[in-house]
């Protein structure tokens, strides 16, 4: 007998949890803020691809200098209002600016994300942490495969030589688990 729909989520979710565990373990271990380090270098390495890295450091330069003059400003509003006993003043952002730098914001961070792959692939803790996040991102077909019939399988199997794709590890090994027989 098959495992129904849910039993199939639960067991996705429950292998994915233990994934993100040894994720955690291995990257505690060896080296706590590997993870962090990474993503840092790839928003660096995407700016850099996109051309437009020297906006982001003039733009960081604006921005520190603009809160600076807000820290003067609310200081010097403080000092009126407590002479007067006034109110503090709302300031609203321009909508189009707000626009603009989500639209730069999602472009670095979908930049950033294939780039991080690659700077993972640069030491044995990253390689690591790929191999693990790719099972996590097979799981569902994993457990889908490991509770399939042979034709299921065996058509999966010449999907993945069309594509050029390699099995995971554990889709691998559902491809190899007996299905039971049909009734």
């Amino acid at each position: 007998m098959g495992l129904t729909l849910g039993e199939k989520e639960h067991w996705k979710e429950r292998i994915s949890r233990r994934i993100d565990h040894r994720v955690d373990t291995l990257v505690g271990k060896q080296d706590p803020t590997f993870l962090q380090r990474v993503a840092g270098q790839a928003e660096d390495r995407a700016y850099a691809s996109l051309g437009i890295d020297a906006q982001r450091r003039e733009l960081e330069r604006i921005q520190k200098q603009q809160e600076d003059l807000r820290r003067r400003e609310r200081r010097l509003l403080a000092e009126q209002y407590a002479i007067v006993q006034g109110t503090k003043v709302d300031e609203e952002l321009d909508g189009g600016a707000g626009q603009h730098e989500w639209a730069v914001e999602q472009a670095v961070k979908a930049r950033a994300k294939v780039l991080e792959a690659e700077i993972l692939t640069e030491t044995d803790l990253g390689k690591q942490v790929l191999t693990l996040r790719a099972e996590k991102d097979n799981l569902l077909d994993t457990v889908w495969l490991a509770t399939s019939s042979s034709q299921i399988k065996e058509l999966w199997e010449q999907v993945n030589q069309l594509l050029g794709v390699s099995p995971t590890a554990l889709e691998e090994k559902a491809l190899r688990i007996v299905p039971p027989p049909e009734v």
